[in-house]
């Protein structure tokens, strides 16, 4: 994967010891996976709980299916969001999705962009089709303003306290159960 987050908190160590003795890591790791991906989730229904930056009034005409939803045009980038692990040690939530050239669309919209220039490369001129069916022609080359950071990825602060709610039901339940 090319975007991820990953957490080594030392304060939830001996919690983490019992309940791995109570239960299969792999079941905690997917657990706290199947958070993980419920916060990144979250982050695109809420456009980043407000704090994203609106679409401009061209990136809203060359939509293809409409909306003002920003990452969600297709559902592409939303959807390309998964767990990895190897069922005993580590879970990692992240995409591995990659633009045209090649570049990682989770580093893109994670942390933004600064001004860039779009050139031609086989065709005459820049243009693009609306959702309207009509073209806008730009040119030879267009200098964009960049592309505002959207992160959907928890803060390591924020992945932490994510992991420790999980651990902390997952003791809690083995507790009731008499499994610790």
């Amino acid at each position: 994967m090319n975007i991820n987050i990953s957490v080594d908190s030392v304060a939830g160590q001996d919690k983490l010891r019992r309940l791995m003795q109570a239960m299969e890591s792999r079941t905690l790791l997917g657990l706290i996976g199947g958070r993980l991906l419920a916060y990144v989730d979250r982050q695109f229904k809420t456009r980043g709980e407000g704090r994203w930056r609106a679409l401009s009034p061209l990136t809203l005409l060359l939509r293809k299916r409409g909306g003002d939803a920003p990452l969600q045009d297709t559902g592409r980038y939303k959807q390309s969001f998964v767990q990895d692990t190897d069922n005993r040690s580590f879970v990692e939530v992240g995409t591995n999705l990659k633009a045209p050239g090649g570049a990682s669309l989770g580093l893109i919209h994670e942390f933004g962009t600064g001004p860039y220039t779009i050139r031609v490369k086989r065709a005459r001129v820049l243009a693009a089709r609306t959702r309207f069916g009509g073209w806008l022609i730009f040119g030879k080359e267009v200098n964009h303003t960049g592309i505002p950071a959207r992160p959907v990825l928890p803060t390591k602060a924020v992945a932490e306290r994510l992991v420790q709610d999980v651990v902390d039901g997952a003791l809690e339940r083995a507790q009731q159960l008499g499994k610790v």
